[in-house]
Order: C-alpha cells, then structure tokens, then sequence
C-alpha cells in the first residue's frame, strides 16, 4: 500500500515520534511511505528512514490577524491537497488537530480516505474557540478517529462510536546510540540520577516535580535530578530551581536526540504531568529498563504502568505523595530493580510489530 503521513513537522515531541516510528514500521511491512509536514526540512529533530519520501511544505508562517489567518489558511489547504494527491495514496494518516483539520479538509470531495490521529487532551488543550467548533465540524468526514489511549477515545463521545479506535504508541529502543550526546553533557557521574523528560510547560508539571524532589533532595545528597526537554518555562522552572536550593542537585539539560544514553545510565524516571494523553517518556524510560514513577493524570499513564509491577502511579498534583514515593524508591535498591526488572516488558507490550498489525487491520478496513 502507498501509506501518506501527515504532522505540522518533526520537530522534538510525541507525535513527531510516532510519525517517525511508525515510517519505520509501515516500511518494515513493504508499504510505500510518504511523509508530508507543513514545516520545512530544517525544523526537523527527528530522522526518516531513507526510504521514506519527504515533502516538506514550508507553510508554517504566522498570522498577524484574523483576515491573513484565513488567507494563510486557504493558501496551505491548497498547497497541502496538491502534495497528498501527488503522492497517490491508498490513505492519508493525520495527525494533531489542526493538522488533522486542514487535511480533512483539503480531503473532501476526493477519492482518498483520511484517518486523523489524536495525540492530546482537548478538555485540557484548547486551540481557541473557532478550532474546536471546526473539529465538531470537519472530523465526522473522516474515515476513522485513532485515539493513542482508551482514556483519550472516552472524550470524543460526540463522533459515532463506529467512527472510533484505539491504537496505542509504539515502544522501542534506538538500534544506534549517539554516544557524543552524552558527551557534552556535564553531570556528576558520581551521583545517582532521577531522569524527566518532556516539553517544559505546564503541562508537564515540571513545578510539581522540583518541589516535591526539593523536600527530599537534603536527605539524599548522593542523587541529582536531570529533566530533558525545552520549552516556553525554562526560565519559571530555572528560577523555581534556584528559589527551592536546589542548584547543586537538579538541572535543565534541553533536547538529546537519543535520551537513551542518559536513561540507560539512571536509576529512577519520574513525569509529574498534569495531563497526558499517551506520553511517549514513560514507555521509553520503561524499555531503557527503568522504574517510573508518574501521575496519574488523564489520560495514559495507567494504560503503560502497571502499578507496584513494573512502577508507581501517585495521585494528580499531589506534592507530598509525590516525594513519598520519590524517597521510597530512592532509599530501596531492592524494590527498584524489582520494578526495573518488569519494565521492559513495554518493548513487547507496546512492540511497534504489534502496533502496525493494529494499523493494517484498520487500514484495510477502510479500503476496502
């Protein structure tokens, strides 16, 4: 089959992954892949196969007022109908909201059927009023709604049910380690390490989790918190570090194009998100072989982490159960490579062969 992805870029982030992922996968298959980002080539983080045709739009340009928006906007419906229908499809796979919109949109009236992927929250993600009524809209045309986790799907109840699936996000580990990543970064390769790792903002509850790691770092000097990751609360976050004493024992490392280098040399991973959908961090740090820690926040966590088998879920923006459970598995060897030991049992959870088996069947569901 001709498989056509389409995402606004590559840049650092979940969906952008999974974009790259499931490349790999449908190509492992023998399918065609194109991928299609309405940014260009040089926003890129992630990597293709080589085997994956790339049209990179370049369309991503601002819009000083509500009359250039949908200018631009009409311009990029044109732009990206020309690009999917050059590249022939069998089927178009979208993904994000607005992304999915536009293509939905650019779609209607032609003979190629569309599935939009939904990677976010949209009780917690707002893209502005005139968005969400376009997507009560635009979706019921599509083919199929993919939702990344269970949790996620029961929030789209306003689509017929038919219309509905889940498939979640695939896990594996990189075949190649970049070591020069690790190499420039500076850490205190003495101490024991608690990794995060995710967009700072606040979503992710980086706030929570310095403060809860700040009423337990003084009892443990030896271990030092490491969050990966850039964002628009870099300077909140470093100032909120500084503000809790925590400069000697916790920092802001940005983006590693391969965080398995440092996960794999960690002893814990806690995320302190206030919401997720199906978060990509958790199941990565579980398959570098990790115990985690995290929020049971909606929705995803409790999809990935079998609680008190392979990690810990603690309750939503709770500080104190947070740093707990953090001092729990700081103090305890033994219960950490118990957890550890279940971990990476995600790789074949989550295999990426299992996943794109999901998306075939669904595929093949909606050709034929």
């Amino acid at each position: 089959m001709r498989i056509t992805l389409v995402c606004s870029s590559l840049d650092c982030g979940g969906a952008e992954r999974v974009v790259t992922l499931l490349s790999q996968g449908f190509l492992s298959k023998g399918h065609e892949v194109c991928v299609v980002t309405l940014s260009s080539k040089e926003d890129d983080f992630y990597t293709l196969p080589s085997k994956v045709n790339r049209l990179a739009l370049n369309l991503r340009n601002n819009s000083q007022n509500i009359f250039q928006a949908i200018k631009n906007n009409l311009s990029r419906l044109r732009k990206l109908k020309q690009a999917i229908i050059s590249t022939e499809p069998d089927i178009v796979i979208s993904h994000l909201v607005s992304t999915n919109i536009l293509v939905t949109l650019s779609m209607i009236q032609t003979k190629y059927p569309v599935i939009l992927t939904e990677h976010n929250n949209p009780k917690m993600i707002s893209k502005g009023k005139l968005w969400k009524l376009l997507r009560r809209l635009i979706y019921p045309y599509a083919s199929k709604i993919v939702s990344v986790s269970d949790g996620l799907k029961n929030s789209f109840q306003w689509i017929s049910e038919s219309k509905l699936i889940t498939i979640y996000n695939p896990f594996l580990l990189p075949e190649n380690k970049d070591s020069n990543n690790e190499n420039s970064i500076t850490i205190d390769t003495k101490k024991k390490t608690i990794v995060s790792m995710g967009r700072l903002t606040e979503q992710k509850g980086f706030d929570i989790l310095l403060s809860a790691f700040a009423k337990v770092a003084p009892y443990y000097p030896d271990w030092q918190l490491l969050i990966l990751g850039k964002g628009d609360e870099k300077q909140f976050l470093e100032k909120l570090k500084d503000d809790l004493g925590l400069c000697e024992q916790a920092f802001f490392i940005g983006t590693v194009k391969d965080p398995s280098v440092i996960l794999e040399k960690a002893q814990l991973f806690v995320m302190s998100s206030r919401y997720e959908a199906f978060p990509m961090a958790h199941g990565e740090a579980m398959a570098c072989g990790l115990p985690v820690i995290a929020t049971d926040c909606p929705f995803g966590p409790r999809e990935i982490i079998r609680h008190e088998i392979d990690g810990i879920l603690v309750s939503n923006e709770d500080i104190s159960e947070l740093a707990d459970k953090m001092s729990l598995l700081m103090s305890d060897d033994e219960k950490r490579n118990r957890l550890a030991a279940k971990a990476t049992e995600v790789v074949e959870r989550f295999s990426l062969e299992k996943i794109i088996d999901n998306w075939e069947q669904l595929i093949l569901e909606v050709i034929i």
